[in-house]
């Protein structure tokens, strides 16, 4: 029941709007009260303007209507609140929020009552959402590396889901950070290609 719910509100034009909603009427409670504490928890940080939750409806709705990679937004970084740390300078850190929340994801979805294959899908999406810096002297092995753990057939929808993270931020710098990385992913498959398949 509550996935379909769920799944319907995930390919509407905009989500955000149903999503708050549900979090406004309590009803949130009973299919993701999880998402609660990402509400008003500041990020103390100049790569964000906005709590953990705006984000995250940001990012939710920067995806055209796929289920998949919707859900990998929406959960993205429902591990944050659990990750963060403040420094001297009063900086805030979340050190490895991608990867418990790629658990925690995990674990909300198969409470739903999601199938192993789409549980899979969005646990890799939300486990390598986050990427540091791409710069132009990146070795081949690091892009291997990383098409490799999200496979080449996840691709498309990965760098979807980083490009609107990244646009849910302060910046347009980030926004080729991620168009470096399409193309250095690109690259790399081409080459690959035409070294398996020589003329």
């Amino acid at each position: 029941m509550y996935k379909n719910i769920l799944d319907e509100i995930l390919i509407k034009e905009k989500p955000s709007t149903y999503i708050y909603k549900l979090i406004d009427t309590g009803e949130i409670k009973d299919i993701i009260p999880e998402l609660l504490k990402l509400k008003g928890f500041e990020q103390h940080t100049p790569y964000h303007d906005k709590d953990v939750l705006d984000h995250t409806m940001a990012v939710v709705d920067a995806i055209g209507p796929k289920l998949n990679i919707r859900m990998a937004a929406l959960l993205h970084d429902i591990s944050k609140p659990d990750c963060f740390t403040i420094d001297e300078k009063g900086r805030g850190h979340f050190y490895g929020h991608h990867i418990k929340s790629a658990e925690e994801g995990e674990k909300i979805l198969r409470r739903l009552g999601y199938d192993e294959s789409f549980i899979n899908d969005v646990r890799i999406l939300i486990r390598y959402h986050y990427i540091k810096e791409i710069v132009s002297g990146i070795k081949e092995k690091g892009i291997k590396k990383f098409i490799d753990s999200v496979g080449e057939e996840r691709l498309d929808d990965m760098l979807e889901l980083i490009k609107a993270d990244m646009a849910g931020k302060p910046g347009s710098e980030s926004i080729e950070t991620v168009n470096r990385l399409r193309d250095l992913c690109n690259e790399y498959i081409n080459n690959r290609s035409q070294r398996n398949n020589p003329q």
